[in-house]
């Protein structure tokens, strides 16, 4: 047999390490990667074989890791060409499109060198027959130089792929935990995926979304969803307000969105698929806090494949906008409606309260009853309404002939109470309304309160373009402050300086003056901005629109995106090319994929108290629970803002076991420097905070008040999160200093974040904005 010798590439001894160690985050990226290309050969032979059963074998052991397919195979001209060539993908075709097929990025080889010493491939095409073997070593590896050994032999008839990468004597291999990280990504595969001789694919995509224990069901074939989105829907909601969906046979804008979602409230987290191939575990902003299985040919994974491009991300957010629009609509024909509190937040944020009809009410006397007979009855006579407890109110205003309606009294169920019996309904208030009792002149107030009254007036006006008037005085049902408003566009305040935490505000001004304008602050987000919340001007969809252009910049995506991998083929094409030398094509090289990395150990961790010693004494000084101040309800809020404080490069901050925590987080990390700077503005706004984890990802989603545009921030390391994916809906403790952002981590996962002893922890870092419809002009 002749042998002959075909160049590598790629000057390994430096893209290597490049590409193998940072792009691909686990070392056993190859496993992935090779798994990768096994299934997309069997997709491309499938195509072409209509009947031929695929089956794909993986071997690992302390010496070698095996992947091996029946796939398409390649010809020698697909080995020189795309797999021995950084950046080049024989996927890119309409044929490899219209199968399915998961990667197009073309360097997928480069994962082995990540921990393989020598790489043997050996295939045969089932488009020439030709059989080709090649061994690669990468200690031999040299730029443009005949270094890989390519061999013709004799076809057998057995098609497809043998990848066998050989790692060094003494690397520790966990057989079991590498089991769970290929099945992580195959098991829901059609094709039969063995690994070790044991099948970890063909399980059925249903038993990875606990189903819901349905009082109700309805199966909707082409059912309309939104005006962009129609599919074979099925629905299961159960007695408790839980509600279950089955997507398939989606149309998008008028094209087939080939794939299946598979949800359920209260999940948050999603798993996404491509062709029934793992990607990654995600969320976007739901109403609903949907999670579950997004399996969608459209979806693009980025090169490390541990997360989906930008592009990827805003389909699947703009699609779950449309899924809660129509869950609410399903929900508001049905009973259940009056368990679900999320179609009750869905409906205050969009204002449809014409579909509370199902929702109960309390009334004096009777039972409980639907806002829909409520209607009815105050078409017939008007009723009377108490937002109150008084026993004694409500027996003087409740008869058999004329029942009294009692408030619910915490959101969102009191705001849709309210808002369906204003538009709907004949009532009259019974007066239980806090009133002044007294008020100071403002030559009266000492020179403290002059001074909160001038300070709450200005931040309130300069943070969230709020007109405010502040006053003192007192206050009927023993209330510390009242807010009022004059023409909605005037904040009336006033403040009682009795009360305790105005009084220690108050303190603050004439024994502490350095603290008083951050506890200013602090008592501004706590106590006042909950009450003013929907009159602020960035809250409304108009206010979206306007902050979305003034931080817009050139779209830029970050590590690991489809235009980053795209731009070190680029790179390396100008090289080619002869626009540049090698030098500048490593250095570009370098620079475009570690432009996103964020790293620190135990020197660059601070304690709170270090830094911002008065943050947690005000939190517990100043906050005030409000109704529904639940994980299911938290609301915007503006983040903990220090604006004059420097963070001395901390990108760390922790608080102790033995002292308080903040919000229920002791730990918080800083935001990269590259995003602080292109999207630290956005944290200025209020928001809202969700945070879900899985494998080797945390990703930190902030909607911005006025829930028409949101901020996602993914992390990613080396090492497991966390053994269990988890997240949800967390209350905004978001820290902005002068010259860094922190955001918080939940207490589950905070082992990840915190080094110990001399380790380094590193974070590959994707951001970007996202239109929760999709529709902002931008």
């Amino acid at each position: 047999m002749t042998q002959q010798f075909i160049p590598f590439s790629v000057d390994t001894s430096r893209i290597l390490e490049l590409l193998a160690k940072q792009i691909y985050q686990s070392p056993l990226a190859l496993l992935r990667e090779n798994t990768q290309n096994a299934f997309d050969a069997t997709l491309l032979r499938a195509q072409r074989e209509p009947g031929y059963e695929p089956k794909i074998e993986i071997e690992v052991g302390t010496e070698k890791i095996v992947v091996r397919d029946n796939g398409i195979g390649m010809t020698a001209d697909d080995l020189r060409q795309h797999f021995w060539q950084a950046g080049s993908s024989s996927k890119n075709t309409e044929e490899a499109r219209r199968a399915g097929v998961v990667g197009t990025f073309g360097i997928g080889a480069m994962a082995n060198f990540g921990i393989a010493e020598i790489l043997e491939v050996t295939t045969e095409s089932a488009i020439n027959g030709q059989r080709t073997s090649c061994v690669a070593k990468r200690e031999e590896l040299q730029f443009n130089q005949d270094c890989i050994a390519v061999e013709v032999l004799p076809p057998t008839g057995q098609v497809g792929t043998e990848i066998v990468a050989k790692v060094p004597p003494g690397t520790q291999i966990d057989v079991n935990s590498v089991r769970a990280y290929v099945s992580d990504f195959v098991a829901f595969l059609q094709t039969t995926v063995t690994f070790n001789s044991e099948l970890v694919s063909r399980q059925p995509i249903e038993k990875a979304v606990q189903p819901v224990a349905a009082v109700w069901s309805h199966d909707m074939q082409a059912e309309p969803l939104s005006a962009r989105l129609t599919a074979d829907v099925s629905v299961r909601i159960s007695a408790n307000g839980d509600i279950g969906l089955n997507l398939e046979s989606m149309v998008w804008n008028g094209s087939a969105l080939e794939g299946r979602l598979l949800l359920r409230s209260g999940v948050s987290s999603i798993r996404t698929f491509r062709s029934g191939f793992g990607l990654a575990t995600t969320s976007v902003d739901s109403a609903y806090q949907f999670g579950g299985i997004a399996d969608i040919r459209a979806f693009q994974p980025t090169a490390g494949r541990e997360a989906l491009t930008t592009d990827s991300m805003q389909l699947l957010q703009s699609l779950m906008a449309d899924i809660d629009n129509f869950a609410s609509l399903t929900f508001s024909k049905r009973p259940e409606c009056d368990s679900s509190t999320p179609f009750m937040q869905w409906v205050v944020s969009h204002g449809r309260y014409d579909l509370c009809e199902h929702l109960k009410v309390t009334i004096h006397p009777g039972e409980r009853t639907t806002l829909a007979d409520i209607r009815a009855r105050c078409a017939v006579q008007e009723m009377p309404v108490y937002d109150g407890v008084d026993p004694a109110v409500i027996a003087s205003f409740s008869s058999e002939d004329r029942p009294l309606i009692q408030l619910a009294r915490s959101n969102p169920r009191k705001q849709c109470e309210n808002g369906f019996l204003k538009r709907f309904c004949k009532t009259s208030p019974v007066s239980n309304a806090p009133r002044i009792t007294s008020t100071k002149k403002s030559n009266e107030l000492s020179f403290a309160e002059a001074a909160l009254a001038f300070r709450i007036e200005a931040v309130i006006e300069s943070d969230y373009f709020l007109r405010a008037v502040v006053g003192f005085g007192t206050i009927s049902h023993g209330l510390s402050m009242l807010v009022e408003f004059k023409n909605d566009a005037e904040a009336i305040i006033t403040l009682d300086p009795a009360g305790s935490t105005v009084a220690a505000v108050l303190g603050l001004h004439r024994h502490d003056y350095p603290a008083f304008g951050s506890m200013v602050k602090d008592f501004i987000r706590n106590a006042i901005f909950p009450k003013i919340s929907d009159k602020v001007p960035s809250s409304t969809r108009q206010g979206a629109e306007a902050f979305l252009r003034s931080i817009r910049k050139p779209r830029e995506i970050f590590e690991y995106e489809d235009t980053d991998t795209s731009q070190l083929s680029s790179i390396w094409g100008d090289y080619s090319d002869g626009l540049i030398t090698l030098a500048e094509a490593v250095g570009r090289s370098k620079k475009a994929v570690n432009n996103y990395v964020q790293t620190f150990d135990g020197r660059s961790a601070k304690s709170v108290a270090e830094v911002i010693p008065d943050v947690v004494p005000n939190e517990q000084a100043t906050h005030l629970p409000t109704d529904g101040d639940t994980a299911e309800s938290f609301e915007a809020a503006p983040a903990i803002t220090r604006s004059e404080v420097l963070s001395g490069s901390t990108k760390l901050l922790t608080i102790p076991a033995d002292q308080p925590d903040l919000r229920g987080f002791r730990c918080f990390v800083a935001l990269s420097e590259k995003i602080r700077s292109d999207m630290g503005e956005f944290f200025l706004q209020p928001h809202k905070t969700s945070i879900v984890w899985g494998g080797q990802k945390v990703l930190f989603i902030f909607m911005h008040h006025s829930g028409e545009i949101g901020l996602y921030y993914d992390l990613q390391t080396r090492d497991s999160i966390s053994e269990n994916a988890g997240g949800g809906s967390f209350q905004t403790s978001t820290i902005v200093l002068k010259d860094a952002i922190y955001i918080p981590v939940p207490k589950a996962i905070e082992s990840s974040f915190i080094p110990v002893a001399a380790e380094r922890k590193r974070f590959e870092i994707r951001a970007d904005i996202l239109r929760v419809d999709g529709n902002l002009s931008t």
